[in-house]
């Protein structure tokens, strides 16, 4: 099967919850393969009451998963949590919704058009972002770290070591419909092996239309 478009999957999360580590599994195979599928991992942060802080954690996290709660009509959020293309989602640990929901988001024609250049200077991510997307689509840009190993001491994963991909460092929205600027972002230094992906999403549906994803040497 030849894939017609980059796919963005994005998880929902958390090193807290005993549920989440095949998961977490699914999204580290996605991450590995670097193919035509952009994995995205968001780790909420209303886990962290709950015996451990996750490190990933976030409040924006939490709140880019209530958007997709309300428009999904749920009752309220769980994890783990997979959404496809911002327009389909299911429990993220079932292989089989997520091969299912990918092939499906493989056959829609993209709508708009992005394009990304990207570099580290010292601290920041630094870029230039063009885009050609309908007025009622947002431009989202992502910064993500693969391969961080986290030893859980407390929680129901207590005692496990993981090793997390797709991490999501920093979300940002950097224009609505036809965008062309440059972009910071700042980084940690010790953040080691970093992406970036840029993405549209109708403002509307919540479907993303058109992606692209670039990767940093590691530093």
């Amino acid at each position: 099967m030849i894939l017609a478009a980059l796919v963005v999957v994005e998880l929902f999360t958390s090193q807290g919850c005993s549920s989440c580590p095949p998961a977490d599994a699914l999204i580290s195979k996605l991450a590995q393969t670097r193919g035509q599928v952009i994995p995205l991992a968001y780790h909420v942060d209303y886990w962290d009451r709950l015996g451990w802080r996750d490190p990933f954690s976030s409040r924006e996290a939490t709140a880019r998963q209530m958007m997709y709660v309300h428009s999904f009509g749920l009752n309220g959020a769980y994890t783990p949590q997979a959404v496809v293309n911002g327009s389909k989602q299911f429990v993220g640990s079932s292989s089989s919704s997520m091969n299912a929901a990918i092939e499906q988001a493989t056959r829609a024609k993209p709508v708009g058009s992005i394009a990304l250049n990207v570099a580290r200077a010292g601290a920041a991510i630094r870029g230039s972002i063009r885009a050609e997307a309908p007025p009622n689509s947002e431009v989202v840009v992502v910064l993500f770290e693969d391969g961080v190993t986290t030893q859980i001491k407390d929680g129901e994963n207590a005692g496990r070591t993981v090793t997390d991909d797709a991490i999501v460092r920093k979300i940002v929205r950097v224009g609505t419909g036809a965008v062309t600027r440059d972009f910071a972002l700042d980084a940690n230094p010790a953040w080691k092996h970093l992406g970036v992906v840029a993405f549209v999403q109708d403002r509307a549906t919540l479907a993303i239309t058109a992606a692209t994803v670039r990767y940093l040497p590691s530093s």
